[in-house]
């Protein structure tokens, strides 16, 4: 008799709980925040965004007084806002 394997499937998909692929000019529907989170904890709003793009041309002349780093919020296929796997550093492209 034959050994089988099974393998479970994720149940997240490969876009991180998005519908689709997020990509620079991909359009949030409205539900996009650029977010600073502190070093230390907490974090703060910075504006609402409708783009990856968008949010990178913010962060650029966003001036923090403390350490920290952008985030890129965005509501996924479930409902819950989620973090978009983008680096927003901050630079102009």
């Amino acid at each position: 008799m034959a050994a089988t394997t099974r393998t479970k499937k994720s149940a997240r998909k490969p876009w991180h709980g998005f519908a689709i692929e997020i990509g620079p000019d991909t359009d949030l529907g409205g539900d996009g925040l650029l977010m600073y989170e502190y070093a230390s904890s907490g974090y703060i709003p910075v504006a609402a965004v409708s783009t990856p793009n968008e949010a990178q041309e913010i962060a650029a002349s966003y001036k923090p007084e403390v350490t920290g780093r952008f985030r890129l919020w965005a509501r996924g296929i479930d409902g819950r806002f989620l973090t978009v796997p983008v680096v927003i550093d901050g630079h102009r492209r």
